[in-house]
């Protein structure tokens, strides 16, 4: 038989541990304050050593508590990782994927009846990416285009679905004149998480970009519903102006530059043996070859 501690009190510890606090362990764990402090005093019990030490108005641990808490939080930590890989295990058919929302909207939605036709079975779950990245065991893929605010090429988790093309955009009517080496505008459009962008398409192209004043806005879609509206440039991966392009309400005048296999999704260990995250992948690259500008649409390869 195992001498174990009381394992339903272990929770209730070690969030009172990690957090200072029984009444933030009630909290975040749903119960009453002295359900938490009952829990605590029966594993200290169990231990015959006291776990806590009052420290003001707070608690700290003691040198016993310490050592428990070491040994909790890493035993519950990679219970919760296990937990996680049989469920998603259990899940074959279901695909968590972290991407852009504007992503999301703009190119990938609107071809999702297609993969769905393929493989009816399989349940695509997006997950929108932001500022803070997805840790590994919490997606199965992850899509990656904005080949301007970082480079990934190197990695060894990530699978190439195709090139990227960026160009600087703006409505008809908005003014921009043309300089040597380059243009000057009233005002250029930044994306606040990928602030380097304007840098790099301009050491990319050879053009340089002078703006009078610079607008910055949280999420890309803004970015792009400014430039629609006139309110200045911006600079855009294809996919997400393709139909704007077309239907006239933004232009590119001075054509794209491409940045080759610049597409790609990082695929954690969660998600590189599952067949459905496979087919959702090779579905994505005939996509992406698929809608590929033709012959001489773009400007400059990298």
């Amino acid at each position: 038989m195992r001498d174990l501690p009381p394992l339903s009190a272990l929770p209730a510890f070690e969030a009172t541990a990690r957090l200072g606090s029984v009444k933030a362990a009630a909290e975040e764990l749903g119960r009453t304050h002295g359900a938490i402090s009952k829990q605590i005093r029966h594993l200290s019990d169990d231990l015959g050593v006291a776990l806590f030490a009052k420290q003001g108005v707070g608690l700290r641990l003691t040198d016993h508590g310490e050592k428990l808490f070491a040994l909790v939080a890493n035993t519950l930590g990679n219970l919760e990782t296990g937990c996680r890989a049989i469920r998603t295990t259990a899940q074959d058919d279901v695909v968590e994927l972290g991407v852009s929302a504007t992503f999301a909207m703009r190119w990938l939605m609107p071809r999702m009846p297609t993969f769905y036709k393929r493989w009816p079975g399989v349940d695509v779950r997006l997950r929108m990416s932001g500022r803070d990245r997805f840790a590994d065991d919490e997606v199965d893929a992850i899509l990656s285009w904005d080949r301007l605010s970082w480079g990934f090429t190197d990695r060894g988790d990530l699978r190439v679905l195709g090139d990227v093309a960026f160009a600087l955009v703006h409505a008809p009517s908005c003014t921009i004149n043309r300089i040597p080496g380059g243009c000057s505008t009233e005002t250029r459009i930044t994306h606040e998480s990928t602030p380097r962008a304007w840098d790099r398409w301009q050491q990319a192209t050879g053009i340089r970009l002078e703006s009078e004043t610079v607008v910055s806005y949280p999420h890309t879609f803004l970015a792009l519903e400014a430039a629609i509206a006139g309110i200045g440039v911006a600079v855009a991966e294809r996919r997400l102006v393709e139909t704007d392009l077309r239907e006239g309400r933004l232009v590119a005048p001075f054509g794209f530059v491409t940045f080759q296999n610049g597409f790609g999704a990082i695929v954690p260990d969660r998600g590189r043996t599952r067949p459905a995250v496979s087919a959702f992948l090779d579905w994505i690259a005939e996509e992406a070859r698929a809608d590929a500008p033709g012959d001489g649409q773009d400007q400059i390869t990298q």
